[in-house]
């Protein structure tokens, strides 16, 4: 098997001291990993690296990727990449078929091609059993299938981002009798694993509602704070609105076109720059041409060794979702945005994640779910107020230093691993 010894977009970069005990072996399963731009997987490819940077023998199962193009990514689709190390890390990816307008029978297609061969690579000991064991929920399978990749003796740690059963009823995918399975296979899953990672306290009350009395440990989403740092923005660029990531439905992006709508009446010299990729690009597209906005541009994901400098961009960056799906996941470009030193706007109800951090650091602006006046009207207050921007931009920086940089995670991973519940 190869290994590399440059990183591929994937940059790895000095920080604090690693904890002194770490399991000499991990293996995470999950749908998303590296050279994935979007979603989950910049955080996993971090949490991967930070591990075998550290001395522990790191494995990742997943598959080709494809998201959020909804494709597999070029080079990939033939195999040839199927096994290769990068930065430390094994990575093991197999078959998938990307879900195509984002319903609940493409997804479920999708992930079962996927978490069968998982479960084929484990039978054919392509894959050996590990005693640590990290899985990613999405995909609530994954959870499920890394319970079969525990050895004896074991740990296996769930790691929930999504928690699909309500972001598939927040967004109206499936029937009743559809999301009531979900749960089932959620509560039956994340029961089995020795503990269970949430992102906030939300999504934890939100699980054990649903049944799931494993232990739960809050792990905020992390960065890499070394290669994510404020950068000074470039020279000469009109003031501008930053929105990057996925084009996919849970974000609300309608509402970013009407923001853009209102800001431009509030500052005509703005631009609301979109960059990223999905399932409703081009429905984007079109929306914005039909509202003949002059202020948009779209533009595709910056590569990940280039993420720094592409959040300098955004003076005011903007973390939109919609409001059914608060309590069910957490958005990680809220941290990464903290950590490039930046303010942002961002929608969410009274009592959600987002809400409780912005109480407690003061490094963002929240607005009320499908009100964009008032979004537009906060960003163009951050725009009209440099020195208020800066300094927000500092405390979520040093909010990001203190609770979710990768040495602080780690840290609490490991001890999770290795059976201490009070990580």
């Amino acid at each position: 098997m190869p290994d590399d010894s440059t990183p591929l977009r994937t940059p790895v970069s000095e920080g604090p001291a690693a904890p002194a005990i770490l399991p000499p072996s991990v293996l995470l399963v999950a749908m998303s990993y590296w050279p994935e731009p979007a979603g989950s997987a910049p955080m996993m490819t971090d949490l991967a690296t930070a591990f075998a940077a550290a001395g522990t023998d790191m494995t990742v199962l997943t598959a080709r990727p494809n998201y959020p193009g909804q494709a597999i990514y070029d080079g990939y689709a033939d195999g040839a990449e199927d096994r290769r190390t990068v930065n430390g890390v094994r990575i093991e990816r197999l078959l998938t078929i990307p879900p195509k307008g984002g319903g609940m029978k493409a997804r479920l297609i999708h992930e079962g091609v996927l978490h069968a061969g998982f479960l084929a690579a484990r039978a054919r000991g392509r894959v050996a059993p590990h005693k640590a064991v990290l899985s990613l929920c999405p995909s609530i399978f994954s959870v499920a299938v890394a319970d079969r990749f525990r050895a004896p003796g074991g740990r296996h740690i769930a790691i929930v981002h999504d928690i699909q059963s309500g972001l598939a009823g927040a967004l109206g995918m499936g029937g009743g009798a559809a999301l009531k399975a979900i749960q089932a296979v959620e509560r039956t899953a994340l029961n089995r694993a020795d503990g269970i990672v949430v992102l906030s306290e939300a999504m934890a009350d939100v699980l054990r509602d649903l049944g799931v009395r494993r232990p739960i440990t809050v792990i905020p989403p992390h960065v890499d704070a070394d290669a994510v740092r404020p950068l000074p923005r470039p020279e000469g660029q009109p003031p501008t609105v930053l929105y990057s990531g996925a084009f996919a439905r849970k974000q609300g992006l309608d509402q970013v076109l009407e923001m853009a709508r209102h800001l431009h009446a509030l500052r005509p010299d703005a631009r609301v720059l979109m960059r990223g990729q999905g399932g409703l690009e081009e429905e984007l597209k079109a929306q914005a041409k039909a509202m003949a906005l002059p202020n948009v541009e779209f533009a595709p994901l910056i590569p990940s060794d280039r993420l720094g400098e592409g959040l300098a961009e955004g003076d005011v960056h903007l973390v939109p979702q919609r409001p059914e799906g608060a309590a069910f996941a957490m958005p990680g470009k809220a941290v990464t945005i903290l950590a490039a030193g930046r303010p942002f706007v961002c929608t969410c109800l009274p009592g959600s994640a987002l809400d409780r951090l912005g109480t407690e650091i003061d490094a963002f602006r929240r607005t009320p779910p499908d009100a964009p006046e008032a979004m537009a009207q906060a960003v163009a207050e951050l725009l009209n107020d440099p020195a208020r921007s800066a300094a927000m931009g500092r405390r979520g920086r040093a909010w990001v230093e203190g609770n979710a940089s990768r040495s602080a995670v780690l840290a609490r991973y490991a001890a999770l691993l290795l059976g201490d519940d009070a990580a």
